[in-house]
């Protein structure tokens, strides 16, 4: 008897784990929103220029979307509308700023590669999706934008801080991912071009920046 109760509690726990995870790996509907505006912004570039890897770039593109989404609705909370419209409903003020500007206070804590492994499919899918984003300086630049965004959201957040040292391990992190793609690309994976153009001549320049704006839209409105 002791056995089966202790069978049926295991394969309680291993449902629970199940589901949590399933709720964590997907999105809401409104997202298929966003999937149509990528699929638009594709569709010109790709009219434009006809050299450019449709399948590669546009399965690299829609996958950087989905992690996204994911990242800013289910993991790092980025305040909502209707979450603002709760808050208020209850007399509750926006602005909530809860800061750290100490870096590695806490040493390197579970947080720390958290957030360090939380950003290094930006690093690694960005090259993927445009030229532009082999070079390191570009990588580094929209891994750090994107952070700060987040940080500076989590003023508007209830439960959430802005720390430094999110903002740190959160660009290390995209370097990280940048530095796989580099890995594949030496064992010949992917292929490298040997010439980064001008971001204003690259087609698809704009396509990781397009991506990030669409997926924080699409999240605060879900």
């Amino acid at each position: 008897m002791d056995i089966a109760a202790s069978n049926q509690t295991s394969v309680k726990i291993q449902l629970g784990m199940f589901e949590s995870i399933i709720d964590l790996l997907s999105v809401k509907p409104v997202f298929l929103i966003g999937i149509v505006l990528v699929g638009i912004v594709l569709v010109v570039i790709f009219r434009k220029n006809h050299d450019i890897p449709k399948i590669k770039t546009s399965v690299a593109l829609l996958i950087m979307y989905y992690y996204l989404c994911l990242m800013l609705t289910n993991i790092v909370g980025m305040p909502t509308l209707s979450e603002y419209i709760r808050v208020l409903q209850i007399g509750e003020t926006i602005f909530h700023p809860n800061i750290n500007l100490i870096p590695f206070s806490d040493g390197l804590s579970l947080s720390f590669m958290l957030n360090f492994f939380l950003f290094i499919p930006l690093g690694f899918l960005a090259p993927l999706v445009s030229r532009i984003y082999e070079c390191a300086k570009n990588t580094f630049f929209i891994g750090l934008g994107l952070s700060v965004f987040i940080e500076i959201s989590q003023l508007f957040t209830l439960y959430r801080a802005t720390d430094i040292n999110d903002l740190l391990t959160n660009v290390i992190g995209a370097m990280a991912g940048y530095l796989c793609f580099r890995l594949i690309a030496r064992l010949r994976l992917v292929k490298l071009h040997p010439n980064q153009q001008s971001m204003g001549k690259d087609s698809t320049a704009y396509l990781p920046v397009i991506v990030v704006i669409v997926a924080i839209v699409v999240s605060f409105f879900s």
